[in-house]
């Protein structure tokens, strides 16, 4: 327990401007984060024409891992807001059909709440959704 307390661990402290842009600043504090990454949607459906999932980042989690796998015949597009599903946008992309998984990431630590992963296409989706997070970048 003592070995614990003594280890000093980076976290990321927040400043918001005023046009909402994140800033991070690095301090040094004893604290304990989980090790291993956390799933928050494992395997979920995409079907139809448009979906939406939401997952938390709870404290101690600042890095997300999204995976699609389209298994339909045609692309689909996806977005990533928090705080809503018009909320700021985080990422967005296209996934082609191909039956492979492709994997996006986090390439900044996200602040905790709630985010949407939304996913559509003018034909209908067909494949899985996963969103993994860490508490260092993947």
């Amino acid at each position: 327990m003592a070995g614990l307390l003594s280890t000093a661990v980076i976290i990321l402290i927040y400043n918001f401007t005023s046009n909402s842009e994140e800033r991070f600043v690095k301090a040094n504090e004893p604290i304990s984060t989980p090790s291993t990454p956390l799933t928050v949607i494992n395997n979920e459906d995409i079907a139809g024409t448009t979906n939406t999932h939401r997952f938390d980042i709870p404290a101690g989690f600042s890095y997300v891992k999204v995976s699609f796998k389209n298994t339909g015949s045609k692309h689909f597009t996806f977005t990533i807001n928090k705080g809503s599903t018009s909320g700021t946008e985080i990422t967005f992309g296209s996934v082609p059909a191909d039956g492979k998984e492709h994997t996006y990431y986090s390439d900044k630590a996200l602040s905790t709440g709630w985010y949407y992963v939304s996913t559509s296409s003018a034909q209908g989706m067909s494949g899985t959704l996963d969103v993994s997070l860490g508490t260092d970048a993947f």
